[in-house]
């Protein structure tokens, strides 16, 4: 018997818990948040309806849209062990679509969870942006955990969720005044 085993699927538990946590706030009303499938054609299946072939149709977009509060949001999860979040576990793809819907008006970020501390960080596009920006120019290929905004940490609290509402309030609160914090960085979104 072959197994497969796959490079991808690294954040499926940040998923799981993101997933609870977006049914919670869906409980109580404060969001509308779906996790975003991707597209699979299938080919063969078994006697028992289970797909034993198949391909993906092509790129997703990232792992979750929705709406808070009237605004849009569109995000995805990532994992790392390492003291950084290598800019190559954030496809083009990724970045084209965070960059059109921050383009509509909405708020794109990642949540990423660094292992190494067991600490989850709501990180804006803005910020990744420039990183992938300044990633051309020959700089750093990675997010520095030690540059990222402490006011965008998100607090697991006691009853399973990863509460990060207070991280995106943080968030939509210094794009209102034009700025995002990138550790002692000012970026500007009229530059």
């Amino acid at each position: 018997m072959t197994t497969w085993r796959s490079t991808g699927h690294k954040g499926d538990v940040l998923e799981e818990l993101i997933l609870v946590t977006n049914d919670y706030y869906k409980q109580i009303n404060l969001a509308r948040i779906d996790k975003i499938p991707t597209p699979v054609k299938v080919i063969n299946i078994d006697d028992k309806g289970m797909i034993i072939k198949g391909f993906f149709e092509k790129k997703s977009t990232v792992d979750f849209t929705g709406i808070i509060q009237g605004t849009g949001i569109a995000f995805d999860v990532k994992e790392t062990t390492l003291k950084s979040l290598p800019l190559q576990n954030i496809h083009e793809h990724q970045i084209e679509y965070m960059r059109d819907i921050t383009n509509q008006g909405g708020l794109s970020f990642i949540i990423v969870h660094f292992k190494f501390c067991d600490e989850y960080y709501l990180i804006p596009f803005e910020v990744i942006d420039q990183y992938v920006k300044n990633s051309k120019e020959n700089k750093r290929k990675s997010i520095p955990y030690k540059e990222i905004n402490q006011d965008f940490r998100i607090q697991r609290p006691s009853n399973g969720i990863l509460n990060y509402l207070p991280a995106l309030n943080t968030y939509l609160d210094y794009k209102e005044r034009d700025v995002i914090w990138a550790n002692t960085h000012i970026i500007s979104y009229l530059s």
